[in-house]
């Protein structure tokens, strides 16, 4: 049975609902009643409710104003209008804000029961893709070390420490917050696979089937030692297509050595034993808290890149010395990213050479800096979802492990960041006219809700600022004024009705209420609401200038 709410200010008109039609015939039951919009809320906080019956006009909190606090915070339930009076504006209003459908008082039984036909059929078919999606959560629980792996790529790729408490969260929820506690010893391992010169061909990588016979044996080698089912976490970064990885937690510094040196010895003879390749390992500096699981990764990456060439197995450890950047590299990450996400590649240009250029770091932190750059440019593509033609290569060793000096490093960095800059300003370039036209028809159509430039900025991945300036550029108008406008002209609209109060009215275009409506609606007419309805104007006219 599905639950109704029946919600009328007037007693008589809700039994006569109970009475009208068979209910439970139909498969449903009166779950309770509301003689106005607060108390139906104050019921939907206690009981499930599958459909709501409303009236528009009732004391306390209206039916429009219940349709969207439905919308907001129960959007699965149905809601039907019950109203007496046949106007298009309010049926347009009441559709809008989530009602299914308008039935005008009194209400015909035969086209009730039509209408709560219709609902049980979508109701019975969300039902059944509700247990669908219930069955796909289910699988998706089961395959917990897929999302412990994302959760530890989203923290590797995280610079900013604001982020590290919804991580931790997420961290708790899949059952990692024990070995990602601020007092777990941690430690980072890259593993990279090499074929010997002339086993595939000219494929010196051995192509995708062998990449994923690699990813597939990293994993297995993992979960079969027996210290590994709640202390290690594979994942791979598809930055470095041959490379595996692996986050290590233990109760202390010496069980961890342990564990790394067994993890190491184990992977390089089943990779020699199984895949007739050699692996190449990279081992981060150990350090506490998952804090550091970003430089942690990056000083596996810095060990793995100071590795011999060829295909012989190695295991190199990170350089502490070398990741003494000094206090105002971090900073400049953060200039840069900054520069990215505005897509200023000159600003760009000159945090890069103002550290790139000087002379007070050794060629080991420039290396090391080169390196976090890349990452942060990696990350802006990802994030603004470019496909740039060569990018796969930014990571490699062969690209970005070059004994770099400050000058060498300079132009290769800026190449990479102009592509990426190009690439935003396209893909903002492109999105943006025809989000300033979505952005139009929707105040169009949902001029009576809240409409903010923040959250449709957020809708269209846009900055805010940007937007508003293109919406300006487009349209002639700013965004608040252009909502201001339509909502006027609607008004205007329903003061050609005598019978609609200006507190309806309000209601309907989306002011906050009758007297913010009457100050604003003189101020671009030059006359109150009330004088405009007396010269009663022709419907083809317009407001008074």
């Amino acid at each position: 049975m599905y639950r109704v709410l029946l919600v009328d200010d007037e007693l008589e008109i809700r039994n006569g609902m109970k009475l009208k039609i068979d209910w439970q015939a139909l498969g449903y039951e009166i779950a309770g009643e509301a003689q106005d919009g607060r108390e139906a809320l104050s019921l939907l906080e206690r009981e499930r409710v599958d459909l709501i019956l409303t009236d528009i006009r009732m004391p306390v909190m209206s039916g429009l104003e219940l349709l969207k606090q439905c919308a907001e915070n129960y959007p699965r339930t149905k809601t039907i209008v019950l109203s007496g009076y046949d106007d298009f504006h309010f049926v347009k209003a009441a559709l809008q804000c989530g009602a299914k459908d308008y039935l005008l008082k009194p209400v015909v039984r035969s086209e009730l029961s039509a209408l709560l036909g219709k609902l049980r059929e979508e109701l019975d078919a969300e039902r059944s893709a509700a247990s669908s999606d219930e069955e796909a959560k289910r699988s998706l629980s089961e395959s917990r070390s897929v999302l412990r792996e994302q959760l530890v790529l989203e923290w590797i790729g995280e610079d900013e420490n604001g982020r590290l408490p919804a991580l931790r969260g997420e961290a708790k929820r899949l059952g990692m917050d024990g070995w990602l506690g601020d007092e777990a010893h941690l430690q980072v391992v890259s593993a990279e696979y090499r074929v010997p010169d002339g086993r595939f061909g000219e494929r010196s990588e051995g192509g995708g089937l062998f990449r994923l016979a690699y990813q597939l044996l990293f994993r297995e080698t993992l979960q079969r030692l027996e210290w590994a089912a709640d202390s290690a976490y594979a994942f791979y970064h598809r930055g470095y297509p041959t490379m595996m990885n692996a986050v290590l937690s233990s109760p202390d510094p010496e069980t961890g050595e342990r564990r790394r040196e067994e993890l190491c010895r184990v992977l390089q003879d089943n990779v020699r034993k199984y895949l007739r390749a050699e692996a190449v390992i990279g081992v981060g500096h150990p350090f506490v808290g998952a804090a550091g699981l970003r430089p942690g990764f990056l000083s596996a990456l810095q060990a793995w890149s100071r590795s011999r060439s060829g295909a012989v197995a190695q295991v190199v450890s990170a350089d502490l010395e070398s990741e003494a950047y000094g206090e105002p590299l971090p900073e400049a990450e953060k200039r840069l990213a900054l520069a990215l996400d505005n897509a200023d590649l000159e600003s760009f240009s000159a945090t890069a050479e103002a550290i790139l250029q000087s002379d007070r770091y050794p060629l080991k932190s420039v290396a090391a800096f080169v390196l976090r750059v890349i990452l942060l440019l990696d990350q802006a593509a990802r994030k603004h979802r470019l496909d740039i033609p060569g990018t796969e290569a930014w990571m490699y060793p062969e690209a970005s492990w070059k004994p770099w000096s400050g000058g060498s490093a300079l132009p290769y960095l800026i190449d990479l960041a102009s592509r990426v800059v190009d690439g935003i300003k396209s893909a903002r370039l492109a999105g943006g006219a025809s989000a300033v036209e979505e952005i139009r028809r929707t105040i169009e159509t949902s001029y009576m809700n809240e409409l903010g430039l923040t959250m449709l900025a957020d809708r269209y991945h846009l900055h805010p600022t940007y937007l508003s300036e293109l919406f300006k550029k487009q349209t002639g108008s700013t965004f608040s004024d252009y909502v201001t406008q339509v909502r006027l002209s609607k008004a205007a609209e329903l003061l050609r009705d005598p019978q609609m109060r200006l507190a309806d009215i309000a209601e309907l275009v989306g002011f906050a209420n009758a007297s913010y409506l009457s100050s604003v609606f003189k101020k671009q007419y030059g006359v109150s609401p009330n004088d405009y309805r007396q010269q009663r104007p022709s419907p083809a006219s317009s407001p008074p200038a």
